[in-house]
């Protein structure tokens, strides 16, 4: 009978294991969701950037009016300089995402992994318990005296 207390209370923290890691694989799967939404808003804010950035003021200014102005060619080009700021920004920011996504998704294998092992020790808990209680009956294996 001890042998059997023994192995259902292994069984028992076997199952609060595999719960636990059940949860946090349903969390590691919602993080790696929220990266994938992160990486591809930094995505799009690149695309905008650079979209913003490809644009030359410069040039366009000149083909409206033809004439410059010391000024309007200064403020063309410091307009043209930050929305290139605002591009590499958004580069440095998509890298971030990726990265965030990439080891958040590493996690989540890991989770996954830890998971699929503590069901199978649930499972080889399961399989002794059911071999032990077949034997104590009629053997009166494991029994107190």
């Amino acid at each position: 009978m001890k042998a059997l207390r023994s192995l259902r209370q292994l069984l028992e923290i076997r199952n609060l294991r595999a719960d636990n890691l059940s949860r946090s694989l349903s969390e590691a799967r919602a993080d790696v969701e929220r990266a994938r939404e992160g990486e591809t808003k930094a995505s799009e804010a690149l695309d905008i950037a650079a979209n913003r950035a490809a644009g030359n003021p410069v040039v366009d200014a000149l083909r409206k009016d033809g004439v410059l102005s010391a000024a309007e060619l200064q403020d063309a080009l410091m307009r043209q300089s930050v929305l290139r700021s605002h591009e590499a920004d958004a580069g440095i920011s998509l890298e971030q995402r990726k990265a965030t996504r990439l080891a958040t998704q590493e996690r989540a294998e890991q989770a996954a992994a830890d998971f699929s092992r503590a069901q199978k020790a649930v499972l080889r808990t399961e399989f002794s318990l059911e071999a032990a209680e077949k034997l104590t009956p009629r053997t009166g294996v494991g029994q107190d005296h």
